[in-house]
């Protein structure tokens, strides 16, 4: 496998600052960071004076379960996300620690009433678990715990 490129899930939000605060709650996101619109990029897209820019997000970044994400305002409004669209987190069940991480999380899950279970992560037949979630945004996250 090269390590000289990587492919990482782009999301885009109405309110990006806000769901990075979601995914921080929730999912446990860890190294969060997030670069607010400056003025000039704001007069570059023509967003209004009147809008406070430090509430605009331009770009961020978040780690769950030691997996990259990055996200960004969707400054044009257009974009969907589409049912076929799903992001897979593949968990070394050989690593003692990551998998009861990827446990806890999953099990946080099943009494949190933004997230909505699609699959419970359970045995399946290629020899892992697996479980599939909606979160408050329409994302689906799939959750697979196999031996690497």
């Amino acid at each position: 496998m090269s390590n000289t490129s990587a492919l990482y899930p782009y999301l885009t939000f109405d309110n990006t600052k806000a769901a990075l605060a979601y995914y921080q709650a929730v999912f446990g996101a860890e190294d969060v960071e997030r670069l607010p619109v400056t003025k000039a990029a704001a007069e570059a897209m023509h967003i209004p004076s009147s809008v406070n820019y430090e509430d605009l997000t331009m770009h961020a970044v978040f780690t769950i379960l030691g997996n990259w994400v990055y996200s960004s305002d969707n400054f044009n409004h257009d974009d969907q996300l589409t049912n076929s669209t799903r992001l897979l987190i593949d968990v070394d069940s050989g690593d003692a620690e990551m998998l009861k991480k990827a446990e806890a999380l999953y099990h946080s899950f099943e009494t949190d009433d933004s997230v909505t279970i699609l699959m419970p992560l359970a045995d399946q037949g290629w020899g892992a678990k697996m479980g599939m979630v909606t979160d408050k945004y329409n994302v689906t996250w799939m959750l697979q715990i196999r031996k690497w």
